[in-house]
């Protein structure tokens, strides 16, 4: 049976709220005003239900010397994104997280040097985390071809599930990661009737991964609590 994680990008003021909402949290530490010490991640860690997922978006660092080096034209992972997976993967052990997230711009287009720099932080991180590391592009980068591509590689590749259903675009195995935000058209919100159909097509998933944003997210997560017999 898949196991479904679904969750915010925004830290709340009382945890114990988000908790009651959510069995996942999308956490950029790197908005807050400062980052939170070894101790406080192992108290978040700590107060979380059994079962909950931190999907911990790596360093900025990482995703900064990524984009350096393919400026650069470099297929080399540098020292600072060394040291700034190191610092993540502290993070991710004081939180158990269940999951890493790398987010790429836009000028992070599909070329081979890119490819190749996250082939190798694919195989870097293998050796250093067992867990799914979640890639978002915001490229040009094909879906349908990327995400075989990046699991090959060590990558979960995350997409809008609502877009691949419009394209006819089958799910595969393994672990699954989309991010759902507002639908185009004239009806921005997904409703019940969508998010149920969304959850039958998970069937071959072991894992599958939400990332709910935008103006509906709570309401978003309200849906799948109650599809999924969680909560309240």
């Amino acid at each position: 049976m898949t196991k479904i994680y679904f969750g915010c990008d925004e830290i709340p003021r009382h945890w114990e709220q988000y908790f009651a909402l959510c069995n996942a949290i999308e956490l950029d530490l790197e908005q807050l005003d400062n980052l939170p010490k070894r101790e406080t991640l192992n108290g978040w860690r700590v107060k979380s239900p059994r079962g909950f997922a931190f999907i911990l978006r790596v360093d900025r660092s990482v995703e900064a010397e990524l984009i350096k080096s393919a400026g650069a034209d470099s297929s080399e992972l540098s020292e600072g994104l060394h040291q700034g997976l190191e610092a993540t993967l502290q993070r991710a052990s004081a939180l158990a997280a269940r999951a890493l997230l790398i987010r790429t711009p836009l000028s992070f287009s599909p070329g081979q040097t890119e490819r190749r720099l996250l082939e190798k932080l694919g195989e870097r991180l293998a050796e250093k985390f067992s867990r799914p590391v979640i890639w978002e592009a915001s490229g040009p980068w094909d879906t349908e071809f990327t995400r075989q591509w990046a699991a090959e590689r060590g990558l979960t590749y995350a997409y809008d599930p609502f877009l691949a259903i419009r394209d006819e675009i089958g799910f595969l195995h393994g672990d699954g990661a989309f991010v759902l935000s507002e639908r185009a058209g004239l009806r921005r919100e997904f409703d019940r009737y969508d998010v149920r159909r969304l959850l039958d097509n998970l069937g071959s998933y072991n894992r599958a991964f939400f990332m709910l944003r935008g103006r509906f997210k709570w309401e978003y997560a309200r849906v799948f609590g109650e599809f999924l017999g969680y909560g309240d």
